[in-house]
C-alpha cells in the first residue's frame, strides 16, 4: 500500500517527542526554558545534574526537536524551539493532574490547599490589573523578568525578597507569581509576604501560561513586548 513506509516514519518521528519528554529532568529543563534562554551550566545547577548528564538530556531534547542550542563564546545557550513546546508542557501537566491520582493529590495537598492561593484565572487577573485592583509581583531572576513578564509587574527576585519587600505598595492586593503552579519559590515567597502582613496571594500560573492564554507580555524593564492578542495594553489606573 502506498504511503505505508511514510506513515511508519511519521509515527517514529512523533515517538521521538514522547522519548524526549519521558524523563523528569528533561521535563524540568523544558519548564525552565519556558521562562527564557539558559546556558547548559545554569540548567545543570537548576536540575541538580552534572554538566555531562545535562548535556546528554539536552541532546535527546534537541533530537526530538523540542530544544535548540547555540554556542556563543565558551557557553552553549539553549531555548525552546517555539511557543508550541511550552504549550505542550502545559497540556502534559494538566493531563497528568487529570488522569494521575498521585499527581492530583500532590497538587491538592501541597500546592492547592493554601488559603493564599488566588482563585482567579489568567483573564480574570488581567482584568484585575487593568482595573487597578491588584499589583503583580514577579519573583523570578532578573534575566527571566527582562525576557518576558506579566504587564506592569513589579520585580522582586526571590532571593532579595526579605530586603526589598518593604518597597512594595501597601493597601493593595499583591498577586505573586514565579515559575508556575508548583514553584516552591512562589509558595515560600507568598508565605513570607503574608507574614509581613501584606495581602498576598499566589497565582496558579506564570508567563508561559499567560502567553498560552493569548495575553500580552512585557519585555525588559519598561515597555510591552511584541506578543499581544489583547485589545488594550494601557497602564492600570490607581496609584
Amino acid at each position: 500500500m502506498n504511503g505505508k513506509a511514510e506513515q511508519k516514519a511519521l509515527y517514529a518521528n512523533l515517538a521521538s517527542i514522547g522519548h524526549g519528554l519521558a524523563n523528569p529532568h528533561r521535563l524540568k529543563i523544558i519548564s525552565l526554558l519556558g521562562h527564557g534562554e539558559k546556558t547548559v551550566d545554569r540548567l545543570a545547577t537548576a536540575i541538580g545534574q552534572s554538566l555531562a548528564a545535562t548535556s546528554a538530556h539536552l541532546k535527546v531534547l534537541r533530537a526530538a526537536g523540542l530544544v535548540t542550542a547555540e554556542k556563543r563564546g565558551r557557553n552553549v545557550h539553549c531555548r525552546l524551539t517555539n511557543d508550541q513546546v511550552g504549550g505542550l508542557w502545559i497540556a502534559l501537566r494538566e493531563l497528568g493532574q487529570t488522569i494521575l491520582p498521585e499527581a492530583r493529590e500532590i497538587m491538592r495537598t501541597t500546592f492547592g490547599a493554601s488559603e493564599s492561593l488566588c482563585p482567579l484565572d489568567e483573564r480574570e487577573v488581567w482584568e484585575e490589573i487593568r482595573e487597578g485592583r491588584g499589583v503583580l509581583v514577579d519573583l523570578r531572576p532578573d534575566d527571566e523578568f527582562e525576557e518576558g513578564h506579566l504587564p506592569h509587574a513589579l520585580h522582586v527576585p526571590f532571593e532579595a525578597l526579605p530586603a526589598q519587600a518593604r518597597e512594595l505598595p501597601s493597601g493593595r492586593d499583591l498577586l505573586v507569581y514565579c515559575r508556575g503552579p508548583f514553584c516552591l519559590m512562589a509558595l515560600e515567597g507568598t508565605r513570607q509576604l503574608r507574614q509581613m502582613s501584606y495581602p498576598a496571594q499566589r497565582l496558579r500560573f506564570s508567563v508561559p501560561e499567560w502567553r498560552n492564554a493569548g495575553l500580552p507580555i512585557e519585555r525588559g524593564r519598561d515597555g510591552p513586548g511584541d506578543e499581544t492578542n489583547a485589545r488594550s495594553h494601557e497602564p492600570p489606573p490607581g496609584p
